[in-house]
This record gives structure tokens, sequence and C-alpha cells, in this order.
């Protein structure tokens, strides 16, 4: 058949951004950076689904196209008729498929939960998760066999009582993410003090549900002491996040109900498994900017290793003025004061508790053997903003490290509030060889929960919040 004009330019236009499509690459090192897969060795999981899809989308139109005539007609009958067939059947299977077995959450309130008396297992391997990673990748922690259950509120107790000496608040480093169930810290702090403790803690929360768990659920167990568990990495949200999910628009709630599609994970899976091994292990181009992680911590035979993602630097590169004025720390300050009230019009002392983020607490461990050109260069994986040169950023880290840290404890001693940080902690224990983080994921290890839940009993203890010698019988 003899190519019409129109043809010829649709063929030239569809051929042309395909060709652009993926002959541009995805910042791999940013990739690796993240610890997130890359596909093909060159493309990050968006622009790889976007490649196949404009791919996809190109032969279909590319079918339609190359005809004319009853046959143009023809074809476009089939392929509407197929479109109509095929996406009804795959909602309705994907529907299917969503059993209570595979929802990870119930969300049937601001305060989410895990389901009711559920039993859950999982081997973690502490690897990088990304087939693409570090040229000089090094062993981590090693394997955990991670057993769990939750209680009839659907949070991870292995009691169930219907009061509690104390209530923790958190997100995953309270609930016990990547350990079992014997290692959280709110279950170490029961075992060391005697007392009852009851975890609210849920992965993905922050101090929205922190006192949404204590409105619907916390205050209602008649705790002594409730602790909150403020995580330095993502529990800084601005009121305008807050009213999103307090009242998500339709496309925020189209969007949330494909993130949590069984079938979605599943094609993701297929295509993940294929893709992202090929080409893994060939030359990275910047690889220059990764190679000072992980970190080894201390020096010598009780070495540990530690990686850590760009952001966390840029985080600590926060001023205390700038923190103190930024509106993602007031609105979680707004919350947490409404949860010291809460707990004082209920007669229980309110607790923060600050967990630093991995970079914070290894930094000043390693302040003699990092080169500040890396150290810049790692920092600006890609972030827009424009960054001091290398020997002011190090200044800049080195003086602001503690600057968010310094406003909350400044903020919770004017406000009367009892104010831990396990900074010092997980230092102490990182610097003696114990190692409190994994070596490629963000939360603490069994040892770093150890470790916490020692911190805070002591804390309890020294400032007279709780008595440790009156054993519970409850």
């Amino acid at each position: 058949m003899k190519m019409i004009l129109r043809q010829k330019l649709w063929l030239a236009f569809v051929v042309s951004v395909n060709v652009a499509l993926w002959i541009i690459p995805s910042n791999v090192v940013a990739n690796v950076a993240r610890d997130v897969q890359t596909m093909l060795g060159r493309y990050s999981r968006t622009h790889f689904a976007w490649n196949l899809g404009v791919l996809l989308v190109s032969i279909v139109t590319l079918y339609i196209d190359w005809s004319t005539g009853p046959t143009y007609k023809r074809r476009w009958f089939q392929v509407i008729a197929i479109s109509i067939f095929l996406f009804p059947t795959l909602a309705i299977f994907d529907f299917v498929l969503r059993t209570p077995e595979t929802m990870h959450y119930v969300r049937d309130s601001a305060a989410y939960h895990r389901p009711v008396n559920a039993e859950f297992e999982e081997v973690f391997v502490d690897k990088p998760l990304a087939y693409r990673t570090y040229t000089n990748a090094k062993p981590g922690f090693g394997t955990v066999h991670c057993a769990g259950r939750t209680d009839r509120r659907g949070y991870r107790n292995r009691t169930d009582l219907d009061q509690y000496d104390i209530i923790a608040l958190g997100d995953s480093f309270t609930e016990g993410s990547k350990v079992s169930d014997e290692h959280p810290w709110p279950v170490r702090l029961a075992s060391i003090g005697g007392k009852t403790v009851c975890n609210l803690g849920m992965s993905g929360y922050d101090p929205f549900q922190y006192l949404a768990s204590l409105r619907e659920v916390g205050l209602g167990l008649k705790p002594q002491v409730v602790l909150c568990l403020l995580y330095e990495g993502n529990d800084f949200r601005s009121t305008k996040s807050d009213a999103r999910r307090a009242n998500p628009g339709l496309s925020k709630r189209l969007a949330d109900y494909a993130d949590r599609s069984p079938l979605i994970k599943i094609m993701d899976g297929l295509v993940t498994e294929t893709f992202a091994p090929m080409r893994s292990d060939g030359p990275l181009a910047g690889g220059e900017m990764l190679d000072w992680l992980p970190l080894a911590i201390p020096r010598g035979p009780s070495e540990k290793y530690y990686a850590f993602e760009p952001k966390q630097l840029r985080d600590l590169l926060q001023s205390c003025e700038e923190f103190a004025g930024d509106r993602h720390w007031h609105n979680p300050r707004d919350q947490i004061a409404e949860m010291n009230k809460l707990c004082a019009d209920a007669s229980a002392r309110f607790v923060l508790v600050f967990a630093p983020t991995k970079a914070h607490v290894l930094l000043p461990l390693v302040t003699d053997r990092l080169d500040p050109d890396r150290v810049r260069a790692f920092t600006a994986i890609d972030f827009k903003k424009p960054l001091p040169a290398p020997g002011e950023l190090m200044v800049d880290l080195w003086s602001r490290i503690d600057a968010r840290e310094s406003v909350i404890a400044d903020w919770c001693r004017e406000a009367s509030i009892p104010f831990l940080s396990l900074t010092m902690a997980l230092h102490d224990a990182t610097a003696a060889g114990r190692q409190a983080y994994y070596t490629y994921d963000q939360h603490w290890t069994p040892v770093g929960h150890e470790v916490v839940g020692q911190a805070v009993s002591d804390f309890l203890r020294d400032q007279s919040i709780l008595d440790h010698d009156e054993v519970s019988v409850r």
C-alpha cells in the first residue's frame, strides 16, 4: 500500500517521539543514591513506564493509521470494542483481588490501622533493594526473620488490654519496621520498666495521625504517660498537606486507589524483575559522587556500614532561624501542643521523643574523612536549588546539624513538655560498634530498638515521670 502524506507525517512523529524517549536516560546516580530500581541500567521506573506506554499507544495508532477507507473504520471499531471490554474487565479483576488479606491497612478513619487480630511474617535482608547500586556495596546487618501480630485495634501489640500504663505514638520507627515482635522499642521499654505499654505506632503515620490515634484510641486506654516519637526525616508537614489528606479531592482518591491496586503491583513486580537486572552492573556515569558510601563506623575490626539518601544531608543544612519560621514545623508543633493539652485534660503526662535521621547521627563520627567536593556533589543530586561551595557547605553542615533538634527542644522547654533526644544514645552506640541503623534501610535494627528502649526508660526514671519501682499487675 502506498503511504499518503498524512501517514508519512504521523509515522515520522511517532518514531521521533519514541526514539527521543529511549535515547534520553534518567538520572541513574539519583536512583542509586535513593536505592530505587533502574530499568535496563538507564531508566527510572517512571521513565520506563512512560516509554512502554507511549510505545504501546504508538503501535495501536499506527495499526489504525496504516489503512484507508473501510479498513480504517473497521480498525477504529476493533480498538474501541477491545477497550470497552478490556478496561472494565481489568477493573473488576482488580477489585476482586482486593481481599482483606492483600490490604496492608484498614483506612476507616484518620488513624488508619492494620487488619485486626492478624499475623504476618517476612524475611528482611539488609541489602540494597535496587539491582543497580553502589559499586562498592558492603555487607549489611544480615537477615532478620520478622514475625508479628496485631491486637483487636489493629496495632502491633502482643498484649490486648483495656488499660495501659504507657502509650507510644509514632510511625514505622515505633511500630517496628523490619524487626520482629520482640524488638520494637515499646516492647523493650515494657520489659525494662515492668509497665504495660501499648504500641500505637503505624508505618506512614506523622503528627496528623499521631493526634488522631491519640484521640480515637490512646486516651481511651487511660494511660499515665503518652510518649510521642517525632522522626526528623519526614514528620514535618504543612497545614495544606494535612487538609488534602483530611478532605482528599477526586484525583487524590483515584490516585490512592490506584496506588493500592493489587493488579498494578503484580504488573510492576513482573516488569521490575524482568528489566531491572538487565545491565545493572554496567559502568555508572557520575559514580564518583557515591563512592564514599557506605560509611564504615567505627574503623577497625568492629566496623559496620551505613548509607543514606541525599535529602538527609539537605535537611541538616536548615538553620535554626529557617526551621523556626518554617510552616512545615509550625503545623506539627500545633498538633504536638494539642496532644499535650489532651493528655493534660486526661491526667496523663505527655513526653516528646526526638528521633534523628541516620545522617544526623553518623556524620559527627566521620568528620575527619569527608571530602567536601564529594559531599556537595552528593547533596546536590536531583536537587534544583543552588548549594554553597564545598567548603562553605561543610561549615554550614557542622554548625547546623543540630538546628532542628535545638528548635524543638527549646519550644518544648517553653511549653513545659518533657523532651528526650535520642541522638546521643544512638551516636554512642554506633561509635562503640553497635549497629543501631540498618546499612541500606533508614530504620533501626533490633540493636537500635534496644538502645532506644533503654534511653526512654532511663529518661522516665531520671525525670520521675513514671515510678519504675511499682510493677504493674494489669
